[in-house]
């Protein structure tokens, strides 16, 4: 019988030696409300969200391998290019 361990979402790919280097910006959690689109596995410590609010969109990371968690916006971009550095993410071309 399979367990909640058996089932993942998405994971990205690691970081290529060229990956684009996405400007971060800590933040704290309650002071950025979202709606989140989707997101990455929690079975590694470093997760991400691709989140929409007021019009624009951003990605949220969270880094779970310090405690507290560090966790990071991407700049606030228009859809289509948070949806593309969601790609970029995704597969290893961004950082």
């Amino acid at each position: 019988m399979p367990t909640d361990y058996d089932f993942h979402g998405t994971h990205p790919v690691s970081p290529r030696p060229d990956a684009v280097r996405v400007k971060w910006t800590e933040v704290q959690p309650s002071l950025s409300p979202a709606r989140v689109r989707r997101y990455t596995c929690e079975c590694r410590p470093l997760m991400f969200e691709d989140c929409r609010a007021g019009g624009q969109a951003f990605i949220r990371r969270y880094d779970r391998s310090v405690v507290p968690w560090a966790i990071a916006e991407s700049p606030r971009l228009k859809i289509r290019e948070a949806e593309a550095l969601w790609r970029q993410l995704m597969s290893g071309q961004a950082r």
